[in-house]
């Protein structure tokens, strides 16, 4: 590797983490700025809706294409395409005129993420060998938090600077990390695949079982995660239980990162399933009436276990392509857990604390897919 093999792993890593994680932020800042957005262009309910289904979509699509090309013409080159996706895209929503140009930038902005993700941890995991692989992997996932810095930004900062600023502020970083990376990233020699059709299709085949796999451990703890907004409601609305909900998930990832050292990814599955089927019924027959409260401060940091290992484990079961399908199926699980509180209300379960039903059978799901896992490594 020519230009990368001369940068350390902290480097390799910040130049992930930064553009990952002010992707993160602007995805959440457009969730909690759904109100405000839609009072600025009088969007209808319906135009609000096509606004976070666009957003779920480009993630998936995002992630299909771009990951291909990454494969195609390397990680290193295409993350600088992203980055300018990316400003295109949120640039393009600070300065929105209209319903219409919302929809367009949200889009691009949304294809950038899920494009982001694959890369990112394709690009780290090529780079970090061992045991380190899966600590880095968790790391990267802190980016997270951006999550927590939109919350914050929006509750602080909207009033003073409005929204548009928001969104606009994030391209700064991310413009001086493209500078200041340039050179090694265009110079990034990864391996790179073939590209004719029955190639990819023979991949496509020979990974269609750990590609179903990757695609239910994605999303059925990115549902568990996606349930805290249930659970968010019912904590007090102040800074530090904010920080306390978004914090959480990250001592989750480290501890999820030494599990997998000490125990293996098929174990570490197995614990965090059982965690959630007995915190969820713990939950579901008590009386406590603060139980609400509990579970939504203590799931992010059971969820933090499978956020923290699955960059990393989603790279080693794929050979040829893994930008490509590590990335779809993470974020194609996004998309599918992105629906779980739609199906929530479908069958009733948002009332009287049934919801910890559901989280319990996502647990049960996720023991399945740790015994595959488990039986995986020992034909192996």
């Amino acid at each position: 590797m020519s230009g990368a093999k001369h940068n350390s792993a902290a480097a390799i890593y910040w130049t992930a983490f930064v553009g990952l994680f002010f992707d993160y932020y602007d995805l959440y800042l457009f969730v909690y700025l759904e109100r405000t957005l839609a009072a600025h262009f009088a969007l209808s309910v319906a135009q609000s809706n096509w606004l976070q289904f666009t957003g779920l979509a480009g993630v998936g699509v995002g992630a299909l294409v771009f990951g291909y090309w990454a494969d195609r013409f390397g990680r290193g080159p295409m993350m600088l395409v992203v980055f300018g996706v990316y400003a295109v895209g949120i640039g393009g929503i600070s300065l929105a005129w209209n319903y219409e140009s919302l929809l367009a930038f949200r889009l691009l902005a949304s294809l950038a993420l899920g494009a982001e993700w694959g890369i990112c941890h394709t690009y780290l995991a090529e780079r970090v060998s061992g045991a380190r692989r899966y600590r880095f992997s968790a790391f990267l996932q802190f980016s997270i938090l951006g999550g927590l810095l939109a919350a914050m930004a929006s509750r602080f900062a909207l009033p003073l600077v409005g929204w548009r600023w928001l969104f606009a502020a994030s391209l700064v970083p991310v413009a001086i990390l493209s500078i200041v990376r340039w050179k090694a990233l265009t110079e990034e020699a990864a391996p790179r695949v073939a590209g004719k059709l029955r190639d990819l299709l023979g991949a496509l085949r020979a990974h269609g079982g750990n590609f179903a796999l990757c695609l239910g451990l994605a999303s059925l703890t990115i549902a568990s995660g996606t349930m805290n907004i249930f659970y968010a409601r019912e904590l007090p609305q102040s800074p530090l239980y904010t920080i306390i909900f978004w914090g959480n998930v990250a001592p989750g990832m480290l501890f999820g990162a030494w599990l997998v050292q000490r125990s293996g990814v098929a174990r570490a599955l197995t614990l965090y399933a059982v965690a959630l089927v007995t915190l969820s019924l713990g939950c579901w027959w008590s009386d406590w009436d603060q139980r609400s409260l509990a579970f939504a401060v203590v799931l992010p940091l059971l969820n933090g276990v499978p956020f923290g290992l699955m960059g990393a484990y989603f790279n080693e079961v794929f050979a040829d392509y893994r930008t490509m399908l590590s990335g779809t199926a993470y974020n194609l699980g996004r998309i599918f857990a992105g629906f779980s509180p739609v199906l929530i209300t479908a069958l009733a379960l948002q009332t009287d604390g049934r919801y910890f039903l559901f989280t319990a059978t996502l647990g049960l799901g996720v023991a399945a897919l740790a015994w595959v896992v488990q039986r995986q490594a020992r034909l192996a």
